[in-house]
């Protein structure tokens, strides 16, 4: 891996952990499912986290804690933040398929019908985000605008969890990370404008 490749995982890069958000996904499109534990309806589950309100609602949900409980037998425990999982669940939920052609940022970019999926105003306005609050409605909003197509699950994860790494940072006024290409925007606006080179 290049130290540039902004397509490549900066916090989900363990196998075992990319599976358990994987299998979790999938899960939510099954009623009845055994999990290696008690029986799960995931389609009540993704109807409840579409429901709630971001993030607390999110967070008390039982779809929630089984994906923070899985993660967590694979993850440290303060690589599992609770509100980047939950901003997680909030959004994911939206996504109609795993569609692991391509990174996150990248789907954004990928033309449909000869248009971007997300216009260059819109994925500007995604990444001007200031609170975990936009960031969970304006990525609802381009989630949806995939419909069919899907979504990269584990990218998007990964975009989120280092998203809020930097916002964490930022309100504990702690330095930000250097290396622009461990930056979330620059990684983000990168895979966009590669799949859009005429911009």
């Amino acid at each position: 891996m290049s130290r540039n490749d902004t397509s490549e995982a900066l916090i989900f890069r363990d196998k075992a952990a990319c599976q358990v958000l994987n299998d979790w996904f999938d899960s939510l499109q099954e009623r009845g499912r055994y999990d290696g534990s008690p029986r799960i309806n995931g389609r009540a589950w993704r109807a409840q986290l579409r429901r709630v309100e971001f993030p607390h609602g999110i967070m008390v949900t039982d779809g929630y804690h089984h994906l923070a409980h899985r993660l967590n037998e694979f993850m440290q425990p303060k690589d599992v933040h609770s509100l980047s999982l939950a901003l997680f669940a909030a959004v994911v939920v939206h996504a109609s398929k795993n569609n692991q052609d391509g990174s996150f940022a990248q789907q954004l970019g990928a033309k449909i019908n000869d248009r971007e999926c997300v216009s260059r105003l819109r994925f500007d306005r995604l990444l001007a985000a200031r609170t975990p609050d936009e960031l969970c409605s304006r990525l609802i909003r381009v989630v949806k605008l995939r419909g069919e197509l899907g979504i990269n699950v584990v990218s998007l994860a990964d975009g989120i969890f280092l998203w809020m790494q930097e916002w964490l940072a930022r309100q504990e006024n702690r330095e930000l990370e250097l290396n622009p290409f461990r930056r979330n925007n620059v990684r983000w606006a990168s895979e966009y404008l590669l799949s859009t080179p005429h911009k």
